[in-house]
């Protein structure tokens, strides 16, 4: 076994520093490696971090390419594969009718002219080749696609918290009605008991003062009365007199 220093003494050149890199990251269990921590190891291998960055947007570069030209190549084999379906539907439609009438075969026709303009499209769905300009088109497509998407995340968002800060509002203004209710009323309460408690209770003279009032009442009643029949018994003499 050879010993750490003669180990570290040893130098590769680029192909070998590429080499055993490759050969690392394909030893190495699989997963995603951030930026920051791409960054940090090529510092440790003396690769500045503007190398780093520049081929970092290289690669983000190709990749949009690679995934371009397979959005392309996708979207022309589903087209192609509705075309088919039609084809088969309709022409299998036209030979059942041309089948079940008399005449002469003409179904032939139609599957012809309409099968020579699917072998072009064929061709052109099946090819792998794209031209620059439509990945451009295509990366340009891609990037408005994901403009809108993050326009919509974004405004849905501040729906959201709009319609959070409404709920709080809401919650808040119920707390708040609740509490001054319950205030309103345990203050009427106390000044309700307060009232109660400043009127003074009948005394008892007043009981018998109105005991004492209502015998001289009767006899004043009484003494009306006969008065009354003495005016009248006098008045009854005079008359007797005449």
């Amino acid at each position: 076994m050879a010993r750490p220093g003669k180990q570290g003494g040893r130098q590769y050149t680029e192909a070998e520093v590429r080499a055993i890199l490759e050969r690392a990251l394909r030893d190495a269990q699989t997963r995603e490696v951030g930026h920051d921590e791409l960054v940090a190891a090529a510092e440790e291998i003396g690769i500045s971090r503007a190398a780093i960055e520049a081929a970092s947007r290289d690669i983000e570069l190709v990749r949009g390419e690679e995934e371009a030209r397979a959005a392309i190549v996708a979207r022309r084999r589903k087209g192609f594969r509705s075309h088919l379906f039609s084809f088969v539907v309709v022409n299998a439609f036209l030979f059942a009718v041309n089948a079940l009438t008399p005449g002469p075969w003409w179904f032939f026709w139609p599957l012809l002219g309409w099968g020579l303009g699917l072998a072009f499209h064929a061709r052109a769905a099946l090819s792998s080749d794209v031209s620059p300009r439509q990945i451009r088109r295509e990366i340009a497509r891609s990037a408005e696609r994901a403009r809108r998407e993050e326009l919509r995340r974004l405004k849905e968002q501040r729906r959201a918290e709009h319609l959070e800060r409404k709920q709080r509002l809401e919650r808040s203004a119920e707390e708040l009605g609740h509490a001054v209710e319950e205030g309103v009323a345990t203050m009427l309460s106390r000044i309700a008991q307060e009232i109660r408690g400043s009127v003074p209770p009948a005394p008892a003279e007043d009981a018998a003062r109105k005991q004492r009032i209502a015998p001289l009442d009767a006899d004043d009643a009484e003494s009306e009365a006969l008065g009354e029949d003495e005016a009248e018994r006098a008045a009854r003499r005079g008359r007797g007199r005449r």
